[in-house]
Parts: structure tokens; sequence; C-alpha cells
């Protein structure tokens, strides 16, 4: 966990790109007027002031979370695609390594420890396939071992955060995805295979990553980086295709492209997660303040970035900065988790782009 301090010193704006510019200012100038949201306090209402970036969110709705007493650092968010209004979630660093299931009205629908696993620290959640087109693919195995694995439905677990940059590789896990127990308050284990790898470039502190209906990886970069000049660079997108899973040796990250998102240009823009629609069209990217929807390739999930992205701000919809997003099964309906002991769940629409 890494919360922005709202009295801290932040990186001074860049002169950006025209593009980059230009997106910038069409989101400002199209913000809307009406949020539909339910602020509460002071503090939500002085950060929602602090960056007006974006369409409000609209069509707000919330639900506590009931049951989790070990859920005290939600920090990802991850909808199942075969169990009806079931997400899965996980805790920050330096818990037991955790898999949690809710419902969309904040139930408890189980946890699992996950064996083979440790939480070093663990940011990220996606559901996707279990291995490539093949049922039968050869896959690492939860000790190293080459295993067989069916195509069915996985839930992967990004242990990517990295606050200093200084972890010289990281790890993805994947297991099965448990059915859920309705809560009945007994902790099952799954067994997890495990996916060693580096970035090419240098260790990157990473939040946000999903799993495409091909089996790939995204990856998106969180922090303010300067390129060689001192300017702020744009955030970086790397990727993992699906037969990663069989190498026998850590992987290196492929960098694929940049997003029109540049952390650290604003207080409270920094990525803290994404997520691939169910149909595979759109990929939502948010910060503490905004969700940023893009138009997406819907094979490898990868965003279109000659498409301008729809921008929806969020600030002012969570009693406390937010980091986790899913979809929820309609397409404009996104869901919004936050850290803390028993933070609220929140559903709120937002635009898509025009493709």
């Amino acid at each position: 966990m890494n919360r922005p301090r709202m009295g801290g010193a932040i990186l001074p704006p860049m002169r950006l790109p025209g593009a980059i510019a230009a997106l910038i200012i069409l989101g400002v100038t199209a913000c809307g007027d009406s949020d539909g949201a339910t602020p509460r306090g002071r503090r939500v209402r002085s950060r929602s002031a602090s960056d007006s970036l974006g369409v409000r969110a609209r069509d707000v709705r919330h639900a506590s979370i009931r049951g989790h007493r070990d859920l005290v650092e939600n920090s990802a968010a991850a909808m199942s695609t075969t169990q009806s209004a079931v997400l899965f979630t996980i805790n920050d660093s330096g818990n037991d390594p955790v898999l949690f299931a809710l419902d969309t009205t904040g139930a408890d629908r189980g946890e699992w420890l996950v064996a083979g696993a440790t939480n070093v620290d663990w940011e990220a959640a996606s559901v996707g396939p279990c291995g490539v087109a093949t049922a039968g693919t050869r896959s690492r195995g939860p000790v190293g071992q080459t295993t067989s694995v069916a195509r069915s439905s996985c839930v992967y677990i990004g242990d990517v955060g990295d606050n200093g940059e200084v972890r010289p590789q990281v790890v993805i896990y994947r297991v099965r995805e448990p059915a859920s127990d309705g809560g009945k308050r007994r902790r099952d284990t799954v067994v997890a295979e495990a996916l060693p790898f580096r970035y090419a470039d240098g260790p990157h502190d990473v939040e946000a990553m999903y799993v495409a209906p091909n089996g790939s990886i995204t990856l998106i970069t969180k922090r303010p980086r300067e390129n060689l000049a001192g300017r702020l660079r744009p955030a970086l997108v790397f990727a993992l295709p699906a037969v990663a899973w069989m190498s026998e040796s850590v992987v290196v990250a492929d960098l694929t492209d940049s997003l029109p998102i540049v952390p650290g240009s604003a207080p409270m823009r920094t990525i803290t997660d994404a997520a691939l629609s169910p149909d595979g069209h759109y990929v939502a990217v948010r910060t503490y303040s905004q969700v940023y929807v893009f138009a997406a390739d819907s094979v490898t999930g990868r965003p279109r970035t000659s498409v301008p992205p729809a921008i929806c701000n969020i600030a002012g919809v969570e009693d406390e900065p937010g980091e986790g997003v899913t979809w929820t099964v309609t397409s404009n309906r996104l869901l919004l988790t936050a850290e803390g002991r028993r933070s609220d769940l929140y559903i709120v629409s937002c635009p898509l782009p025009r493709s």
C-alpha cells in the first residue's frame, strides 16, 4: 500500500506533448455538472475539488462489506465470469496469501489460503483463462514442475507492487477459480502456479494488471517517472504472452505501448488498477480520482490508444482514495474498491469511448 499524501509534495506539471495535452484539456472542458454521487464529509468534497478532470460518475450505489474479518487492505477487484455477481479480492503486502470472494452486495462468499504463494506486495487481481487456446496445454506447476491445465477460468494474483522500484523480479500467481461457498466461514486451500518475470528496462511499480481472452497478461506502470529531459513520462504498458507459463526460467515482460495518462501530472494521478470488460471491448484504467475507459482489442485486450478514452471522474465517490476497479455485467457499470477494513464497495456508471 502507498496511499497518496493530500498535503504532500507533488511533482510539478510537465509541458505535455500535444496529443496528451489536448486530451487533458478535452477532459476538463467535458466535465459534467451533475455527479449523481453522495459525497460523505468535508474530506471527500475537498478531494473532489482538487481534480475536476473527466465527466462525473453517475448512478452511484454502495454496499458495505460484511463477514470478512481478515480483509483489512482490500487492494484489487476481479469479477468472476462464471459465477454471477461474485468478485475476488486480496490483501496488500505483509498479509497472509489469501484469496477472498464477495458478491456485489458486500456479502462474504468464501476465502482460500493460496498454497505455494507468498504475499510480498500483492497489488492486482484478474480473472481469465487458465491457459492458451488448446486444452491440456503444458504449464509451469506450483513448484516449477510442468503440469497439464485445461482452458477453464483462473484467478490471477499479481505480486507486482514495488514502491521503491528495487525488486529485480516479481511474480504472478494463478489458481483455478474456486466455487463460492456462500460464506460458510471455513478457509479452504487452492494451489498456485507461479510465473516469475522481470522488465527489460529494470524494476517498475505496478498495481494494474488484467488478463485477455487469449491468456496474455497486460501490466501498466503506476508511478511518476521522468525521461532524460526531466519531463514526466506517460504510463508504460507491458505484456506477457500466455505461453510464458511454459517457460522454465524467468521471463521478460515486453514493452508494448504507453498510455495518454501521465502519472504525477496532477494530484492523485497514479495508476492503481485496470480491468478488461467482459466482452473484451473496453479497458478501465483507474487512478485515485479518475477512471480512463479505453477501447480495446477484444482478443489481446490491448488498449486502442488511437481512440481517445472516455474519462470518468470518481473523486468524491469514495470516502477514502480507492484502488480497485472491475466491471459488472453491464457495459458501462464499474465496481470500485478501497483499502481499509470494511471499506464500502461502490458501483458507478461511466461513459464509454466513441469508436
